[in-house]
């Protein structure tokens, strides 16, 4: 039987992580959203960076495990591709607080991520670096630093994830006859950016 106390409090240290980063999270603040002790926490992580590490571990598993399964389900280079483009929005898209706990890990440089979480994130690399040494190999694809797509991906993902009100708030201020397109769905910007990576990286 899962522990729904454990889960309570993974629930809520996802929620506090991603709103207040890992430095301005409480363990206090956790506890009091999960209706638990703060002794109760330690009983089942050893520190604030073990539970951080369990919240980040749990979403990165099913991330990997969501793009792999997506990119190996399709035929060929080009397909490949864009199921992993698109599953990795969709899993953003049904994990809002994993987009922005993602968003402030890299802006703090990957200063909190242990090495663990680390290894984890390294299989959606491992996963588009195949795909596009595929596509390499079968003369569909120019060679492409893997890294440079997965930042154009991964950043792009994020960005839209995380950055609604902002938008919304800056278009209202263009001036000039051009209007400003409308802001895409998760859905439709996977495939926006899809085809906008796959335009670049064809051979």
């Amino acid at each position: 039987m899962r522990d729904s106390k454990r889960e309570k409090i993974l629930l809520a240290a996802a929620k506090h992580f991603s709103k207040f980063g890992f430095e301005a999270t409480s363990l206090e603040d956790i506890a009091a959203e999960s209706s638990v002790t703060k002794p109760a926490i330690y009983y089942h992580f050893k520190d604030k960076a073990a539970l951080y590490e369990a919240v980040l571990l749990f979403r990165l598993e099913l991330l990997a495990n969501r793009v792999e399964k997506a990119a190996a389900g399709a035929k060929g280079p080009e397909e490949r591709l864009r199921a992993y483009i698109e599953a990795f929005g969709a899993f953003l898209n049904e994990h809002h607080c994993f987009a922005a706990t993602l968003a402030h890990e890299f802006s703090d440089d990957g200063k909190q991520m242990s090495d663990r979480a680390a290894a984890e994130l390294s299989r959606t690399l491992s996963t588009v670096t195949a795909i596009l040494n595929d596509g390499v190999e079968e003369g569909v694809f120019e060679i492409e630093n893997p890294m440079v797509a997965q930042m154009m991906i991964v950043s792009t993902l994020i960005m839209h994830q995380t950055t609604r009100t902002i938008r919304a708030r800056v278009a209202g201020y263009v001036q000039g006859e051009h209007k400003i397109s409308p802001d895409p769905s998760m859905k439709d910007l996977a495939r926006i950016l899809a085809d906008k990576i796959l335009k670049s990286v064809r051979a």
